[in-house]
């Protein structure tokens, strides 16, 4: 075995390297935020994590051009917003460019897990690494929505309140939190969809995320055990 195959940022691992770096930001995230009270933790994180995003999916030349095209402007958008004041117009466009990206992404990867062009291995954590990309692409267009209409989505009023003086600080948790939580139909209740726009993405999302979860990652697991077992 190469030293190089033995790196984790080598190209026999860009799925594994994608799945950990998303549950990083998922785990740091709040604690981050707890300990060190940084304003705009959340887009340092989103903008980083687009970054190497972009060196991970560009390292193949197939995906060079348009990973280029459409990461660049979503990270320097990212950055751009974690350094500026927190605006309205400042807010919309990372969300409209990372979503883009990120659809980029879980098309990419999908293609390439369904393709069969992986190792086992790499297309169990790609199918992984797709389901959380789809959990944060919909919580850019839960947060595009929000800034949209203010009355897209029923929140308490303190969560309400933080949200409308610290958007850029707060956002993408309060999103996230309520993407994931649709997607694995847990439905606690405390942000829930009102406007039909928001009410639609939610239930495509919910039935997306169980039949995702049913049918591609449990296919794949059980066809890697086959495997291994023959």
């Amino acid at each position: 075995m190469t030293t190089k195959r033995l790196t984790l940022l080598s190209e026999d691992h860009i799925y594994r390297d994608l799945t950990i770096a998303m549950a990083l930001i998922l785990i740091l995230s709040p604690v981050l935020d707890t300990v060190f009270e940084s304003p705009k933790i959340d887009s340092y994180l989103t903008a980083g994590f687009l970054l190497f995003a972009l060196y991970e999916i560009t390292r193949r030349a197939a995906d060079l051009v348009i990973g280029l095209v459409l990461g660049i402007p979503a990270v320097a958008s990212g950055i751009f917003n974690a350094v500026t004041p927190d605006t309205p117009a400042f807010n919309v466009l990372p969300i409209v460019l990372s979503a883009l990206f990120l659809g980029f992404l879980i098309w990419r990867i999908l293609k390439d897990v369904f393709s069969g062009s992986r190792i086992s291995s790499e297309q169990i954590f790609g199918s992984v690494c797709a389901y959380l990309l789809i959990g944060f692409l919909f919580a850019n267009i839960y947060g595009f929505l929000a800034l949209a209409n203010s009355d897209a989505f029923a929140i308490t009023d303190t969560l309400r309140g933080q949200l409308a003086a610290e958007w850029s600080e707060k956002g993408f948790s309060v999103f996230t939190y309520f993407s994931f939580v649709t997607m694995s139909t847990l439905g606690y209740g405390d942000i829930a969809p009102v406007s039909s726009a928001a009410r639609s993405f939610a239930w495509v999302q919910a039935v997306l995320g169980q039949l995702y979860l049913a049918i591609t990652i449990a296919a794949l697991v059980g066809i890697h055990i086959a495997k291994n077992r023959s």
